[in-house]
């Protein structure tokens, strides 16, 4: 009969210990020294620690590929995805009586903070466009043009990241366009246009027809996942690549509408993604502009006089993540770890930082044992040098790090290991949907200043 552990006489094969003879664990390398000289205090960071934070506002996605969308048809498979957000008063989450809290205060907060989605899988027929490729660049515009983030669609919040992008980017989408690299159409001759070729500007409020061939073109076009669909196979890669640029526009909405209600209680809140701020795939190109819009976003903050919002990701998995736990021994308590260019490359094997990341990846050991990997956008410049010669990773380029990593240690005391209580158990707390957190936003703005705000 067949083993019911059918792995256990693979690992324990005498070809592959032999073979694995060979190699060692990653913790028989681990440089001592070459750890240590990029370990600091986090209390030496000369840093203002004040506005406390007292709100943050958490974005987390999930998507599923089902099969046999259609009975007796297994192959048939539809895309689904969703972006969960929440807006957490810590005040309201730190400071009530005994371990629970009292339902009437949250409960005209109850409303759904979900961002839904659907896109069309393998072996799928669209009653207009037969061309599968075309049917899944389609839904996607549809899934951007109607997605609203705060009275922002989608597209409105990809047009103004761009504002930020290459030259070229920039300027089209000043003019509310966005530039496509190339035509969709393999028999266009815009397919594979030339090296001088400026892109095909596209309206982001509507279908455009490819100047070369007629081809229907939508701005969602740009971000070129549709390379990616395969019409007879899984579409898992375009899913997660489409919830990826979904949640980091989610987030910047909702930071764009606070800054436009009350920028004082901007400098108050911490936005934080769960995973790294970066984007991978055919979308990684609108990384700077991501970037770019946040760096606007604290520019404004500091004309006024303000302190900027916190921003970051934390990562949850990977090879950075098992990397920190083999070497917490070197990285003492409320301790961080910079991570130049060298040691990302060498150590983590980290590869195209400078096409993908617009955050800067640390370690942190936070005060009550948390080891966590966060990614921090810097204030001005890229998060990683083009050069080999360049290091942009002096701490002195993140000017929110010492408020960020006071708010790790506050909030990471009432959790499991390695997490963080607005990413993993918000819904059990003071949190408030994304869907009402302009309203709630709002009347704590009210009871701050002791007037009401102008509709």
């Amino acid at each position: 009969m067949a083993s019911r552990l059918g792995h256990l006489p693979t690992s324990n094969n005498p070809l592959i210990q032999e073979r694995l003879a060979r190699y060692h664990k990653p913790e028989n390398a681990f440089d001592a020294s070459m750890i240590e000289e990029r370990v600091s205090s986090a209390d030496d960071l000369p840093q203002t620690g004040a506005p406390a934070i007292r709100y943050v506002v958490c974005v987390d996605g999930s998507g599923h590929e089902d099969q046999e969308a259609f009975e007796r048809y297994p192959s048939t498979r539809v895309l689904y995805l969703q972006i969960a957000g929440v807006f957490i008063d810590l005040q309201h989450m730190q400071n009530q009586p005994g371990h629970f809290v009292d339902p009437a205060r949250i409960a005209d907060a109850i409303e759904a903070s979900v961002v839904s989605g659907f896109l069309p899988g393998s072996y799928l027929e669209h009653e207009i466009y037969k061309d599968p490729v075309q049917a899944f660049r389609a839904e996607t515009f549809d899934l951007f043009a109607s997605t609203q983030i705060q009275r922002r669609s989608l597209l409105d919040l990809l047009c103004e990241t761009q504002k930020y992008g290459e030259a070229a980017d920039a300027a089209a989408a000043e003019a509310g366009e966005l530039l496509l690299s190339k035509c969709p159409n393999e028999k266009c001759t815009l397919h594979k246009p030339g090296r001088d070729f400026a892109g095909i500007s596209v309206s982001v409020k509507a279908e455009t027809a490819c100047p070369a061939c007629g081809t229907a073109l939508w701005p969602t076009d740009a971000l070129r996942i549709w390379e990616a669909f395969q019409p007879d196979a899984s579409n898992g890669e375009c899913l997660g690549r489409t919830r990826d640029m979904i949640e980091h526009l989610v987030l910047l909405g909702v930071a764009m509408s606070f800054e436009e209600l009350s920028p004082k209680l901007l400098q108050q809140t911490a936005f934080i993604c769960d995973g790294d701020l970066a984007l991978f795939g055919q979308p990684a190109p609108f990384h700077k502009g991501i970037l770019g819009a946040w760096q606007a976003l604290w520019a404004r903050c500091q004309q006024n006089g303000l302190e900027p919002p916190l921003v970051f990701g934390i990562a949850k998995s990977g090879y950075p993540v098992e990397h920190l736990h083999g070497i917490q021994r070197f990285v003492p308590r409320r301790h961080l770890m910079r991570l130049d260019d060298k040691y990302m490359a060498e150590r983590l094997r980290v590869k195209s930082l400078t096409e993908t990341y617009f955050g800067r990846k640390l370690f942190y050991h936070a005060s009550d044992g948390q080891l966590l990997v966060i990614t921090v956008p810097p204030a001005s410049g890229t998060a990683y040098g083009r050069s080999r010669t360049e290091d942009p990773s002096g701490l002195d380029r993140f000017p929110t790090l010492g408020r960020t990593f006071d708010l790790l240690d506050n909030v990471g005391t009432r959790l499991y290991d390695d997490a963080v209580i607005p990413v993993s158990l918000a819904h059990h707390w003071a949190a408030y949907p994304l869907a009402n957190a302009e309203r709630v936003l709002r009347i704590l703005t009210e009871r701050a200043i002791g007037k009401p705000i102008g509709n």
